[in-house]
């Protein structure tokens, strides 16, 4: 612990002196400060690995980033005070944001739902099934890679459902925390990058059309993005890479010391870990007093989830479009709401951020309306 702690003291005096010498010369106005600025997330990461704390790592990073612009025409006591004021400035504008601010609430819903669907044992009796499939570590993995496929409509959603769900499923079969992240993070983002229908491809196709724009050529920006999927290396290389380590179990530097342990002495965790989850999620236990373990508790609300999801990006990106000056796609959607273009256009229109608090937050009314009618939970104890 002393010697974590004279590191980290090591590194950010180092930042501090660096910054005080770097920029003593500098401008006050000036505008660009180079490769200085790589020095936040550098030191962030740099502590996350030597402190093991995500949280504080990151408010020293952005500390320091914050001190690199207050540094020029200031001493460094100067600088730390107005970086402190800065900070609350910078989180501040960030939480006002539409679209952090419905990612900040979407997580919140999600997990809500999450927490609802687990007191009701819907978790535990998915978990409990997919566990009876599930004879060993290989299959564990490739059921957690199965669902990561199977939720590619958004890889935030992603995460937030697959994880808990198969966490009880690999913990049982000696599947270190490590590896189901690792699954579960690195099936998210790529799936969702070269599906035919997901929020990251709206974006992606945004980003096509408006680089052809800026170079004076019409093109089908979906046309294009369906061209470049055989070429999308890290995301198909990265899906059949998780797949191959799951059948072959080939692992190695710190994945083969997490998988030897917890395979070897049945410890997921290791030592000293502290998992970023809430206790009643992390243990996936129902109610006391809920006797039968129905899993229909589990797909009805997060069927919802998924259902409603759709719904909104379409509903949500059809009103976005409607509201535009687009007036041949306004009049192609009109022609063929159903159609794969339309459909692709309003969900590369929607507010994926919005969209998912939305749907989260119906899905958990639909999950506290089951509960209650099932008399597993109280309206009060359930909100």
């Amino acid at each position: 612990m002393k010697k974590t702690g004279l590191i980290l003291l090591l590194v950010i005096l180092s930042v501090f002196i660096f910054t005080n010498t770097a920029f003593a010369t500098e401008a006050e106005e000036a505008s660009s400060f180079g490769w200085i600025s790589i020095i936040p997330p550098l030191l962030a990461i740099t502590l996350a690995f030597i402190t093991k704390d995500v949280v504080v790592s990151l408010f020293l990073g952005i500390l320091s980033g914050t001190l690199i612009m207050n540094v020029p025409g200031n001493n460094i006591f100067m600088a730390l005070v107005q970086s402190f004021l800065d900070i609350v400035d910078y989180v501040l504008e960030s939480l006002s944001d539409p679209w952090n601010a419905g990612i900040v609430l979407q997580v919140i819903t999600i997990g809500g739902l999450i927490g609802l669907v687990t007191k009701m044992g819907g978790a535990k009796a998915v978990a409990e099934s997919l566990s009876k499939k599930a004879k060993g570590p290989i299959s564990a993995q490739v059921i957690t890679w199965i669902l990561g496929i199977l939720v590619f409509f958004d890889d935030y959603a992603n995460s937030l459902i697959v994880g808990p769900i198969m966490r009880p499923v690999t913990d049982k079969m000696r599947v270190s925390r490590e590896k189901l992240s690792f699954i579960v993070d690195a099936t998210a983002a790529p799936i969702a990058g070269i599906a035919l229908i997901s929020t990251w491809v709206g974006y992606e196709i945004g980003l096509i059309k408006d680089a052809y724009d800026s170079i004076g050529q019409s093109v089908n920006a979906y046309g294009v993005f369906i061209d470049t999927i055989p070429y999308r290396f890290y995301n198909i290389l990265m899906l059949l890479f998780v797949l191959c380590t799951a059948f072959f179990l080939r692992e190695f530097g710190p994945m083969l010391k997490a998988e030897n342990r917890a395979r070897r002495y049945n410890k997921v965790l290791a030592d000293g870990a502290s998992p970023l989850v809430a206790d009643d999620i992390e243990q996936l236990e129902p109610i006391e007093g809920v006797k039968k373990l129905n899993p229909w508790n589990a797909i009805i609300p997060i069927g919802a989830l998924i259902l409603f999801s759709f719904l909104g990006f379409y509903y949500n990106g059809y009103n976005e479009i409607m509201a535009g000056d687009d007036g041949t796609l306004i009049e192609l959607i009109q022609n063929s709401p159903l159609s794969l273009l339309a459909i692709r256009e309003t969900f590369g229109a929607s507010d994926a951020s919005v969209v998912l608090f939305q749907s989260a937050l119906i899905s958990s009314i639909v999950a506290m309306v089951m509960g209650v009618s099932q008399k597993i939970f109280k309206w009060t104890e359930a909100i």
